[in-house]
């Protein structure tokens, strides 16, 4: 994360903040990013008020609105700036908020996209699971950066770093393994064998077959599988203890295994998008895998990546930190 040149913060409404603002502190520290805080907000009262006593007064109370939402985040930026950061502010309204994250992303072209996500328990079992939002659904899908999701109770920067691996599909597609791996060695700090490959054989046996032809394939391809992986990891310079594998039906359900079995603190996926029907079969191991970790991710999307179809929501309001966009705080 040295070659930041802008990170692109979502805050929460009330800007308070979390986990994925020091994160993004931090970064922008080694790197010299401009960091860019941006809070996405929208109160439904405001919207019927202007149905009701008329356009103006529903514009001043949106003003209103937005004003206080501008006043805290300028008041966590002048705390960065102080700090010797620089940084920029907006806020905007957003009846769709996923919508105008996807096109402010899409205008301002960030290096990362940083955010906190849940993780509170819907049952017992899944206790220090991530949860992601429907808003972080859509920015899975639709987002053209990387995406980086940051557990509530994560460290400053992650020490562990995992990059889960496809090493079976070639071509185009299999490029994208070696983006997941430069994304991974970037955000390493510390000791290089921190980093780690991880990979899982989704191909099990029938237990009826432990014998004969079909026995001898699953053998085969398992074998394959694994030799692909040692000349995947070669290539990379990395070492026989840095490569994880395991053999599951699910590969989610593999890859978040090594995660908990090997300490991981943030495990690097590749996202990419399907339109249409097709989305149904959109990332469904990114999707599965995101409800079983409990360490943050980052999820990156093919190099060629586009979504240039999507229309741009209007942007209803921007308010600087009495600067232009170009501008920093300083």
């Amino acid at each position: 994360m040295n070659t930041l040149r802008t990170i692109l913060v979502l805050m929460a409404p009330d800007a308070r903040p979390g986990p994925a603002l020091h994160r993004a502190m931090a970064y922008a520290h080694r790197s010299g990013a401009t960091l860019h805080l941006e809070i996405f907000d929208h109160y439904e009262p405001i919207d019927y008020a202007g149905t009701v006593f008329g356009v103006e007064v529903a514009d001043r109370a949106r003003r209103d609105f937005l004003d206080e939402r501008m006043k805290a985040l300028a008041d966590v930026a002048r705390g960065l700036a102080d700090n010797g950061l620089r940084v920029e502010c907006d806020v905007s309204w957003a009846r769709d908020p996923a919508r105008a994250i996807v096109a402010r992303i899409r205008a301002l072209r960030p290096d990362l996209v940083i955010k906190d996500i849940d993780c509170e328990p819907v049952t017992d079992a899944e206790a220090g699971r991530l949860r992601p939002s429907s808003v972080d659904w859509k920015l899975i899908r639709l987002a053209a950066a990387p995406l980086m999701l940051v557990h509530p109770r994560s460290a400053l920067e992650p020490r562990r770093v995992m990059a889960a691996v496809d090493v079976s599909i070639n071509g185009a597609a299999g490029a994208l393994n070696d983006q997941l791996l430069a994304a991974a060695r970037a955000c390493l700090v510390g000791d290089s064998s921190s980093l780690h490959l991880g990979s899982v054989f989704s191909c099990l046996p029938l237990g009826s077959y432990d014998a004969g032809f079909i026995a001898n394939t699953w053998e085969l391809m398992d074998g394959a599988h694994a030799e692909q992986l040692k000349r995947f990891a070669s290539r990379h310079q990395l070492r026989p203890a840095q490569v994880l594998r395991t053999r599951r039906l699910e590969p989610a359900d593999g890859i978040a295994t090594l995660a908990a079995q090997n300490a991981i603190d943030l495990v690097v996926i590749g996202s990419t998008y399907h339109p249409a029907i097709d989305r149904l079969l959109f990332g469904s191991t990114a999707e599965a895998l995101l409800r079983r970790l409990s360490c943050d991710v980052l999820l990156i999307k093919p190099a060629d990546f586009d979504l240039a179809s999507e229309a741009r929501p209007k942007r209803e309001r921007r308010l600087p930190l009495g600067r232009h966009r170009s501008d920093s705080v300083a």
